[in-house]
Order: C-alpha cells, then sequence, then structure tokens
C-alpha cells in the first residue's frame, strides 16, 4: 500500500496521510520518526486509505457525456443517440443508439426514459444469458435470477440462493459482468468473504483481482437513470 519512496521527511512534528489526483498514498512525516511507526499508522488508517483511492479512482473514470446522458453505455461500448424515423423501438446499430422520431418529439427526459427501459431489457436477457452458461458451466442449483436498482451494490445472492443483479451491469465491458456473476454464483457455495471464497472465484477467474479493481472504476454508473434530488429554493 505504501511505497518506501513516498514517505517526505521534513522537520514538522506530526504525521499526515494525503492521497495525490492518481490515487498515489503519500505520507509526510517527521526526519526522525521509526519507520515501524508510520507503517503501523497506515495500517490502521487502511480503511480511510481504500475509501479515498476508490473515489479518485472512480472520479478519474467518470465519462461526462454518459453523465450527461449525450452517449449511454452497453455492454462498454459508448453509443451515440441518433433520432430517426426509420425505427419503431430503441435499438443499437453499430456505435448508436437509434431513438424513433417519435419519442424524441415528447422531449429529451422521455427519449431517455425509453432508453433506458431498452437497457433494462437488454440487461434481463443478457443476464438471463450469462447466468445460465455459468450454472451449467459451475453446476450449481439457484433460486430466481433477476435484476434490480439497488443503489449502491452490482449484485446480492441471499439465502435462499436467488442472485439478483443491478441492471446497469449491461452497461460494463462483459468481462465486468461476467465477473459479477461469478462473484454472486460463488455465494451459492461460500455465503461470506471469506478467504475459501476467494478461492473459488479463482478457479473459474484466475484474474479476479484485476477485475475487481477495475469494477471499481465504473462505481458512477451505478447513480445514472436515477430522480434527481428537487432543489430546495
Amino acid at each position: 500500500m505504501l511505497d518506501p519512496a513516498n514517505i517526505h521527511r521534513s522537520n514538522r512534528r506530526t504525521l499526515s496521510l494525503f492521497i495525490d489526483e492518481r490515487g498515489t498514498l503519500i505520507v509526510r512525516a517527521p526526519n526522525r520518526m521509526p519507520v515501524s511507526k508510520i507503517y503501523q499508522f497506515v495500517t490502521e488508517k487502511e480503511d480511510w486509505i481504500l475509501r479515498q483511492q476508490e473515489r479518485i479512482m472512480q472520479n478519474r473514470f467518470r465519462d461526462p457525456d454518459v453523465l450527461a446522458y449525450n452517449k449511454f453505455l452497453h455492454l462498454g461500448t459508448p453509443l451515440v443517440p441518433y433520432v430517426t424515423d426509420s425505427v419503431k423501438k430503441v435499438c443499437r446499430q453499430d456505435g448508436l443508439i437509434l431513438v424513433p422520431s417519435k419519442f424524441a418529439a415528447q422531449g429529451e427526459a422521455a427519449a431517455i426514459k425509453k432508453v433506458e427501459k431498452w437497457l433494462r431489457d437488454e440487461a434481463k436477457m443478457i443476464v438471463d444469458e450469462r447466468c445460465f452458461y455459468f450454472s451449467a458451466r459451475l453446476n450449481l442449483a439457484h433460486g430466481k435470477i433477476g435484476v434490480n436498482n439497488n443503489k449502491t451494490r452490482w449484485g446480492v445472492c441471499d439465502l435462499d440462493g436467488n442472485i439478483m443483479l443491478n441492471w446497469r451491469a449491461v452497461m460494463l465491458p462483459p468481462r465486468l459482468l461476467d465477473y459479477i456473476i461469478v462473484h454472486e454464483f460463488c455465494h451459492l457455495l461460500e455465503f461470506n468473504h471469506t478467504r475459501e471464497f476467494w478461492a473459488l472465484v479463482e478457479t473459474i477467474l484466475p484474474k479476479w483481482r484485476l477485475l475487481r479493481r477495475e469494477l471499481k472504476q465504473f462505481g458512477w454508473i451505478l447513480s445514472l437513470f436515477r430522480p434527481q434530488p428537487k432543489g430546495t429554493g
């Protein structure tokens, strides 16, 4: 977590932590403070450090066009909306998401709502397909498979074996969608995040650590297509 090269000593009296714009941990320490004490302090603050690094990583990878609904993500690919009379329902064509003129005529908010519905329908179909694939591959019995609208989580597996994925996962690259599904399927055998759980995930996805780190870059997607808080003025 801490690179010794990032320990900056000076005549200061106190120890402080700083996370730069790249998510790198910088420690400012007194000249004579033992290294062991510095590392002990960093260990004690690990939760805070990880939260700050995750927040910075998410901010770095935010796509302003997607946040403004000038583009829409589908399986990791940004699609530009294109209003046309040639289609009767929202659909994907190459790098475009085609929006019927009749929807656009109802206003921007209505058109975005139609795109959201298309993405939700895509999510249900793709999640079903990938869950069926991994269910057969792992030979695991499960309960209900579906999508939800969770505010903070990509997926959940309950004690009854029901697996629900956030429908926004359809916006992620396929490798990350599969990671979420595998993660939840492994909970059918090991409910908690124990060492055994991660060992099980590794038998299916050897590079799960990289995938988990990459997924954190997309946490901002969980805020999309949600009602904006009303102003107090």
